[in-house]
């Protein structure tokens, strides 16, 4: 918990950092830093969904881990192919619930 706070805050402060760099006087953001500043924040928002998928914790769902671990695939599945974001969330939110619910039925 505390290095993905830890991990938050420094991408935070280094996201401000770069949005006021050009304001400070720099006409313009050498491109190794912008696509290193795209990477990190990426990472860090890949660390913080795996963390949470694989410390998914709820005891009325039979295998909570594995159900959290199909939707997120599946969302990720139709982000790669170029869905929006809210197609994304609508079907990994529904595969979860609708997932939950059948394993709730057979357990």
């Amino acid at each position: 918990m505390t290095t993905t706070v830890v991990a938050l805050l420094l991408v935070g402060l280094g996201s401000v950092a770069y949005r006021l760099l050009p304001l400070l006087g720099a006409a313009r953001v050498p491109e190794p830093v912008s696509r290193a500043a795209g990477w990190a924040g990426m990472s860090v928002i890949t660390a913080v969904v795996v963390r949470g998928v694989l410390n998914h914790r709820d005891d009325s769902i039979p295998w909570a881990v594995p159900v959290a671990v199909l939707s997120v695939a599946l969302g990720l599945t139709l982000a790669a192919r170029g869905r929006g974001a809210l197609v994304v969330l609508a079907v990994g939110a529904g595969s979860y619930l609708a997932l939950s619910a059948v394993l709730g039925l057979l357990v």
